[in-house]
């Protein structure tokens, strides 16, 4: 496949060389996995209930557990495995197991997780990492699913997105992926399986945004603003149900998107599993279309503390709640310094031709607006369509019955 960043460079034994046999997909549980998963086996004509996708199972921790248990069954297919990363907290295990049935049967992986890269040389099976989720999807979906897998990108946030579409492009899925995301929360396998099963996937998640509430949403309106700069904002997350807790991430995003900003630092607290007790921690995120710079290599210098997560969304672990505020608003003031102010002094006689282009500004952004609320309402006059002739027929059909 060209354009990966990694194929594995091990002698690939016998069982690699294609079998004839039926294929087996097993995807991450998350929206991403699960789209991209769904666009897979529809465009290579897999059967639907040679899928499996499910939470925990296919995550990295457990699936080697999932590979144990079906060892038998799985030696019977070429197994592809999608979006599966190497588990970090034991990747000698996820190796061996992963080893083992690739001596038995044929074994894909395709990944885009950068983790991976430092393990690739090491599994035996055909390990393709991608450079990011976008090329990702490209690859493992013909152009009828393409959309598809694209909002699999988007529900995952991988801003490589922005070399295919434009920012309103991209804005105009974020409902589809958030319902996606709902959904495979809610049920992976039957999600997955709705995706593949359905004659238009992304007219189906369409048809569920309506009914399905995104919770972000709710619990982003709740919270407190603490302070507001420029193009950043430190929030107080702690005082949230505990429900929101595997939400924070999402919500913080939404805080960024309807707030238009850059940057979002948040007082929170998380459960540390040792000890069964909530502690406070400092969370940051960069919003995911935002060009701005990545926080933590900014940060990490005058942090000097151990953080979790990746460049652009982090947690840092705080002493007590004090120590958390105070980290929050080193943060906060760190990442505002880093905003370049520009003041622009309009000479009087230029002030009309000043005011002239920011109403025209404001003008274009107005009309983008009623352009996206007119598609959105005529997707929503469809739909009742397709409602009004759904009860049609199935009077009709009770008329006849009677």
């Amino acid at each position: 496949m060209s354009g990966v960043s990694v194929t594995q460079t091990l002698p690939v034994p016998v069982s690699q060389i294609s079998s004839g046999k039926q294929r087996y997909v097993v995807g991450h549980f998350d929206g991403h996995g699960v789209a991209t998963t769904a666009a897979y086996a529809r465009t290579n004509n897999v059967p639907v209930d040679n899928v499996y996708v499910r939470f925990p199972d296919t995550g990295p921790e457990k699936i080697t557990d999932f590979i144990d248990t079906f060892f038998p069954t799985l030696v019977k297919y070429d197994v592809v495995m999608i979006d599966i990363p190497v588990n970090l907290k034991n990747p000698a295990q996820w190796i061996s197991t992963v080893n083992r049935l690739a001596m038995n049967t044929s074994v894909a992986i395709y990944d885009h997780h950068e983790t991976d890269t430092q393990y690739a040389t090491q599994v035996m099976a055909r390990m393709v990492v991608f450079p990011n989720a976008t090329r990702m999807a490209e690859v493992l979906s013909d152009e009828n699913n393409r959309m598809l897998a694209y909002i699999g990108v988007v529900s995952d946030r991988d801003s490589s997105i922005l070399n295919v579409m434009a920012r309103d492009e991209v804005e105009r899925l974020m409902p589809l992926a958030n319902t996606l995301d709902v959904l495979v929360r809610q049920d992976a396998m039957q999600t997955v399986r709705n995706l593949i099963m359905s004659a238009d996937p992304v007219g189906w998640l369409r048809s569920q945004t309506s009914s399905v509430a995104y919770p972000p949403a709710q619990f982003a309106s709740s919270v407190e603003i603490l302070r507001r700069g420029y193009n950043t904002l430190l929030v107080d997350m702690s005082k949230l149900p505990s429900q929101a807790g595997g939400w924070s991430w999402k919500i913080m995003e939404q805080i960024a998107y309807i707030n238009s900003a850059d940057y979002v630092v948040a007082i929170n607290q998380t459960l540390d599993r040792q000890t069964n007790n909530y502690v406070p921690v400092v969370q940051v995120i960069k919003y995911w279309l935002s060009q701005r710079p990545s926080p933590r290599p900014q940060l990490q210098p005058i942090m000097g503390r151990q953080t979790i997560g990746h460049d652009d969304a982090f947690s840092v672990r705080a002493m007590d709640t004090q120590d958390a505020r105070n980290l929050a608003e080193q943060l906060f003031n760190h990442l505002e310094a880093l905003t370049p102010r520009v003041t622009h002094l309009v000479n009087d006689t230029n002030v009309a031709e000043a005011i002239r282009t920011d109403f025209n500004t404001i003008m274009q952004v107005l009309v983008r607006i009623l352009q996206q609320q007119n598609e959105m309402y005529r997707e929503y006059l469809d739909l009742k369509k397709q409602q009004v002739e759904l009860l049609r027929r199935t009077t009709d059909t009770r008329t006849r019955a009677d």
